[in-house]
């Protein structure tokens, strides 16, 4: 699927059944799991290649970011699906030149979702391409922060949770809340993981815009570049601080599981040193052999206050002691 934005705002969607070429005043060009066809026809109105999609999964930041025929190829790391159970990030490229910003992408992040809602409401929209990147640039980095508020809120809720339980009460629902809370850690850790990977990928590409963009890059937009490249800075050590809290909870909790486990085995262990005397008498009088007393009526009432006495000592003993 292939969108257009042309200067006036005006937001068209392309169909491969349309044979008319593209408009001469287009800002924005969005490729989404385009088409051998759909690539070819836009390489021609732009004059240059689009970036595979076996290119845009490269690592090597030589093949991230660089320039061919006076365009910026950037490829960049992007959050995708964070509103659902499984957000992940996809690779999109963005080929920037001073008349029109083309975007190859494979999946479907909010912040484009969003740009096409405001073009469709209408709503005053930029003229130019450095203005439509600057556009999405915060629409993503907004989105990022909305999911790293979104985790905070769940680390506080966390930190509630474990806290006020009780690990010396050892019973199932301590135990399933504790191991539900190291899950709920593990998948805000790996999405923290994600968000700072595409924080850093984000800075790597706009600091090569900002370093090869400067001589056709409208001035009135530069403050706002470096404004974003803040937001992107902040986020960055935002990221780190909640990485040590979840590292900080997630001690705490397995910290409580400890306690808990040792809770379980220690009252193991007081019940089998409570009931060790009362077993070792009813043992000793279960013998097949003669004992003492053995004849007498009484005999049998005597061996049962001696072994509850047995009991009630020990349970006393540690009582005073405190280990029950």
């Amino acid at each position: 699927m292939v969108r257009l934005l042309t200067q006036q705002g005006q937001l068209i969607d392309w169909n491969d059944e349309k044979s008319h070429p593209f408009p001469d005043n287009l800002v924005f060009l969005d490729l989404l799991n385009p088409g051998r066809g759909e690539e070819l026809e836009a390489e021609k109105w732009l004059e240059y290649q689009l970036p595979t999609r076996e290119e845009m999964q490269e690592i090597e930041e030589s093949s991230r970011l660089y320039m061919e025929k006076g365009a910026l190829y950037m490829t960049a790391w992007l959050p995708v699906g964070l509103d659902t159970p499984d957000p992940d990030s996809t690779a999109i490229s963005f080929v920037i030149a001073p008349d029109c910003l083309t975007t190859v992408r494979y999946a479907d992040p909010m912040a484009f979702r969003v740009l096409v809602d405001q073009a469709k409401r209408q709503c005053s929209m930029p003229l130019s391409s450095d203005a439509v990147f600057l556009l999405l640039l915060e629409l993503i980095v907004a989105r990022i922060a909305d999911a790293l508020q979104s985790v905070e809120g769940d680390m506080k809720k966390i930190c509630r949770d474990i806290f006020s339980l009780d690990p010396h009460k050892a019973h199932a629902r301590v135990e399933k809340d504790l191991s539900d809370v190291v899950k709920l850690l593990g998948r805000r850790s790996a999405l923290v993981a994600n968000l700072r990977e595409s924080l850093l990928s984000l800075s790597r590409m706009l600091q090569y815009f900002l370093n090869n963009a400067a001589t056709w890059m409208r001035g009135d937009l530069a403050a706002q570049f470096r404004s974003v490249m803040r937001d992107i800075k902040s986020l960055d050590d935002y990221t780190n601080q909640q990485t040590q809290e979840m590292t900080f909870l997630l001690e705490s909790t397995l910290g409580l599981i400890n306690i808990q486990q040792n809770q379980i085995i220690k009252i193991f262990t007081v019940a089998s040193v409570l009931f060790m005397p009362p077993t070792l008498i009813a043992s000793i009088y279960g013998m097949n052999v003669g004992l003492p007393a053995q004849g007498h009526g009484w005999a049998f009432f005597i061996v049962m206050v001696v072994i509850v006495l047995s009991a009630v000592l020990p349970i006393w003993f540690f009582k005073r002691k405190r280990l029950l």
